[in-house]
């Protein structure tokens, strides 16, 4: 799915990619061969992580189904609460602006 931003080209050498202080994965521009702005998809197969350009919004290729059916498939990857449930008295609205 070529993206006009986008020129692909085989490496020469494998670039080593290494996370920054805070942990964060910084790659830079030219070793996407991306223009500014350009957007990407993470996509996982496996152990594998791909970047896949992005030349539509993914949210607006897909049926409104398609789109609840991700967002519960989202929701059910969340981290499990592990602590106490917020109790019902603390979301009353004339209990939040206390």
């Amino acid at each position: 799915m070529p993206c006009a931003s986008l020129k692909v080209e085989t490496m020469a050498e494998p670039t080593i990619l290494e996370t920054n202080a805070r942990g964060d994965l910084e790659i830079p521009a030219g070793v996407l061969g991306a223009g500014p702005h350009a957007r990407f998809r993470l996509e996982q197969e496996g152990q594998t992580l791909r970047l896949v350009p992005e030349t539509q919004r993914l949210w607006g290729t897909l049926s409104p189904e398609d789109r609840a059916r991700g967002f519960h498939e989202w929701v059910a990857r969340l981290p499990k609460r592990s602590g106490p449930a917020i109790p019902d008295e603390a979301l009353r609205r004339e209990n939040l602006y206390d």
